[in-house]
């Protein structure tokens, strides 16, 4: 899904597998992934933006993402720390993801952004070590 091996989405196998995925990939800084009507992806190391997001009166400390250490304005919107770098990742889910909630098996979005955090923090050079 989305370019990164690993990643998964709710209902891929059942009648979701011809969803459009629009990539942004580049050598820059930012990345994102919009899987119409589903879900929106991003991540980001570009330092402007990462200080915009740290210098917010709600940015604090967050409940552990994918086992990292992040702090951010709510569970699926952090930062952590990746090969030294403070990288942002983001997660909406749209309509057709709230919709597939009904099925049997989806995941629940806390366990759909841990997914994305582990398979885009692994290629980012993300650690779980503590200091």
């Amino acid at each position: 899904m989305c370019g990164l091996a690993g990643l998964t989405f709710p209902g891929q196998t059942r009648g979701r597998a011809n969803a459009t995925e629009t990539v942004q990939d580049s050598a820059g800084p930012t990345w994102s992934c919009e899987v119409a009507d589903y879900a929106t992806y991003a991540v980001t190391q570009e330092p402007r933006i990462v200080a915009g997001i740290r210098s917010s009166p709600r940015f604090t400390e967050q409940p552990r993402v994918a086992g990292l250490q992040v702090s951010g304005f709510d569970p699926r919107h952090v930062v952590a720390d990746c090969a030294g770098t403070p990288t942002c990742f983001s997660m909406e889910v749209h309509q057709g993801y709230t919709s597939a909630l009904e099925r049997p098996g989806t995941p629940n979005s806390r366990d759909l952004y841990d997914d994305f955090v582990d398979v885009a923090g692994k290629r980012l050079g993300c650690s779980t070590a503590t200091s």
